[in-house]
């Protein structure tokens, strides 16, 4: 008699493998997205390629696999920095091959100066980085090719020309990815980083066992901010091909860089010990401070503003503490590192308090509508 299969075999058939297979697609949605961009952008150079009778027509496909990136604006910029970087290389590689066939015999050295000349623009310029690899091609490919210099140069830029214009084209047409979406995903993910840095310090003011790794939070903070700073530019460069239309100022990078800064100067503000009555009221308006810029971000998701009252009234008690220790002579009789400590935790909370004012109003002309 056949063997009876094990109870719980429909879980690797059927409904629940499709499910799993279903969930874990959902998980890598945008790199699947990506991979189809980039197939039909190879399909596309080659077809386009053989139809305009390319001679070296692999050079398009090439170039659409490089350009082809996750959003249109780092696309383009991948096209132009290919499209710039090949079209030097070609004219000057184009002069490096008329001279060989003039003077053959110094081959060698018409080789090397033509690199030592293209590194050192490669060197002002990095986004010329592949002229460099066109003209030794064009220059060493020349002499088993046996075609013209310009005849090589022009069909060098045509190619690439084909695979730069499908990369762009996939990019805007399948599954379109903009740069703005990034621009917006690395601002929230900035605030919830340093929100979390404040929430650990209210954990340390308030005498609950925090994450002690903050060097390792500040470092995944910076890397966020250069991110973002990638993803803006990736942005401005749609917005001058016109293809799409970022609304997020340049300001705000600069706006959490500060808060960035504020977050370092309070963590050594509180690394100390402070004064018992100061400490109620810097963990109130930290963790106020938290909320504010959590919510302040998730404007840009559509989300609610944040409770402007809730937080001045925080900075207000905060203010007051503090006087009422100046008032009660406490400042005075502070050491040296101590009264450090707590006029530093003032100036930093005072810092926190303008540029998360700045932030809100950034952040409400990246959501308002665009005419």
């Amino acid at each position: 008699m056949p063997e009876t299969p094990p109870s719980d075999w429909r879980r690797f058939t059927g409904a629940n493998l499709s499910q799993q297979a279903l969930k874990a697609a959902a998980a890598r949605k945008t790199e699947i997205r990506h991979a189809i961009r980039v197939s039909a952008a190879v399909g596309a150079a080659y077809a386009l390629a053989t139809l305009l009778r390319l001679p070296q027509g692999y050079w398009a496909v090439l170039t659409a696999i490089i350009v082809v990136q996750s959003s249109l604006g780092a696309t383009i910029t991948a096209s132009i920095e290919r499209f710039s970087g090949t079209l030097v290389g070609a004219l000057v590689g184009a002069a490096a091959a008329l001279l060989h066939t003039i003077w053959p015999e110094f081959g060698g050295l018409i080789l090397c100066v033509t690199v030592a000349l293209l590194a050192f623009l490669v060197a002002i310029r990095p986004e010329l980085k592949v002229a460099t690899i066109t003209a030794v091609i064009m220059l060493i490919g020349g002499t088993t090719t046996h075609m013209s210099p310009l005849v090589a140069a022009a069909l060098r830029v045509s190619e690439i020309t084909v695979g730069s214009l499908v990369g762009v084209a996939a990019t805007l047409l399948i599954f379109p990815a903009r740069a703005h979406a990034s621009v917006v995903t690395s601002i929230q993910k900035i605030a919830g980083l340093e929100a979390q840095i404040l929430e650990s310090h209210v954990l340390a003011l308030r005498g609950s066992p925090g994450p002690d790794d903050h060097l390792k939070a500040q470092d995944d903070l910076r890397a966020a901010l250069a991110k973002l700073q990638t993803a803006m530019t990736e942005a401005n460069r749609e917005s001058a091909t016109r293809l799409s239309n970022s609304s997020v100022s340049e300001a705000l990078p600069r706006t959490l860089w500060r808060l960035r800064n504020d977050t370092v100067m309070v963590g050594r503000a509180v690394r100390g010990a402070l004064p018992e009555a100061i400490t109620p009221a810097a963990a109130d308006m930290l963790e106020a401070s938290s909320r504010f810029l959590r919510a302040s971000a998730d404007v840009l998701a559509g989300r609610p503003k944040p409770d402007r009252i809730a937080f001045a009234t925080a900075h207000q008690a905060f203010q007051t503490c503090f006087e009422g220790l100046r008032e009660k002579g406490i400042t005075r009789d502070l050491e040296f590192d101590g009264a450090a400590r707590v006029f530093g935790l003032v100036f930093a909370i005072e810092n926190l308090f303008a540029n998360l004012g700045d932030f809100e109003e950034r952040i409400e002309e990246a959501a308002a509508p665009k005419d």
